[in-house]
């Protein structure tokens, strides 16, 4: 493996990390948790105002969609990376 091959097998690596730490960690609204991208819940807190539970609702499934978005692209970005630095030929001599 080359040199390089082997710095984009790490840069995938890092890469897929990276989206499994986002794909976990716990998406807040405001003061509400939402759950994180693998694991959403309906949001938790106390709600005063009527209509605001359904306003944070709506507020969560966007974030968490967009969370989901991103994981999906960075987690793609990251195996093509790593498989194409996997698959790198050592140069013959």
């Amino acid at each position: 493996m080359t040199p390089r091959g082997r710095a984009a097998l790490v840069l995938g690596v890092v890469l897929l990390v990276g989206a499994t730490l986002a794909a976990t960690a716990t998406v807040r609204v405001g003061q509400h948790e939402c759950g994180s991208a693998l694991s959403a819940h309906t949001p938790q807190g106390r709600f005063t105002v009527p209509g605001s539970q359904s306003t944070a609702e709506d507020r969560c499934d966007r974030k968490i969609t967009g969370r989901r978005w991103f994981v999906v692209v960075l987690g793609g970005i990251g195996l093509l990376i790593a498989m194409g630095g996997a698959a790198d030929p050592k140069k013959p001599s």
